[in-house]
């Protein structure tokens, strides 16, 4: 039934907002193969993934569908990675982008990376509306984790996750920020000093954060602690302003 479900979501896709205003185009190929992790096979083109997105299981079924169709390429990295793999988004001949589409439908969440800078601003909206409808993969509990839930982090050790919570404090080092999340001794973000004129140009003064609720999203690493180190001033979501926060949110 689930499956089912995914496949009539899939006539979506065709219908999704239209291309993003990034990475190049390159090609036409050939779906050849989807793995169970979500990596592509494209004839011709080899080995490639969609850049920039933790999938969902729905999403794989519903690229599986699209096997033998031929889509648009575009490249959003000028090589590929060491595993031989291309950094792409796919396109349907309509020249809709099926990672926003995947985005939209709630089957896959944005993880921010260089190659990805230029699509983040559209992904990111089209998250939040799904988020905001409930679709996809927003609707099941633990799409979102509870920063005060030690024991619910702990279990998504290694995994990309996206945590909820209010900052506890802020620490800096003369490299490092810490933003330590309630309650004492949980969850923190650990991002490079370096990374602050980004922020800035992002609007988020992240000395600016204490007290206030938001998103983070990333790779939890528990081997000293629930942390989550951060690359991109969009894996932190603010979701209140300090006047909100100082009023309890």
């Amino acid at each position: 039934m689930r499956v089912a479900v995914v496949l009539i979501a899939v006539a979506a896709l065709a219908a999704a907002s239209s291309a993003l205003a990034c990475g190049t185009r390159a090609d036409e190929a050939r779906l050849e193969a989807v793995e169970p992790s979500g990596e592509i096979v494209l004839a011709p083109g080899g080995r490639a993934r969609l850049a920039g997105l933790a999938l969902d299981p729905r999403a794989v079924v519903a690229l599986t569908a699209r096997v033998g169709r031929t889509l648009g390429v575009v490249d959003l990295a000028p090589g590929a990675d060491r595993w031989g793999r291309r950094a792409v988004d796919l396109f349907d001949a309509d020249g809709a982008s099926l990672t926003q589409s995947l985005v939209e439908l709630g089957f896959a969440r944005v993880r921010a990376e260089p190659d990805t800078r230029g699509c983040e601003a559209e992904r990111l909206e089209a998250e939040q509306g799904a988020r905001a409808a409930g679709e996809g993969l927003w609707a099941e509990p633990g799409a979102i984790l509870d920063a005060a839930d030690l024991a619910g982090l702990a279990a998504q050790d290694g995994r990309f996750v996206v945590v909820l919570g209010r900052i506890r404090r802020i620490g800096a080092t003369q490299s490092r920020l810490y933003l330590d999340f309630e309650p004492f001794r949980g969850l923190s973000v650990v991002a490079p000093r370096k990374l602050e004129p980004q922020f800035r140009r992002a609007g988020l003064d992240v000395m600016d954060l204490t007290g206030r609720k938001v998103l983070v999203r990333g790779v939890l690493d528990n081997r000293f602690g629930p942390r989550i180190e951060i690359a991109d001033p969009a894996m932190i979501e603010p979701l209140e302003s300090a006047k909100e926060s100082s009023r309890g949110g």
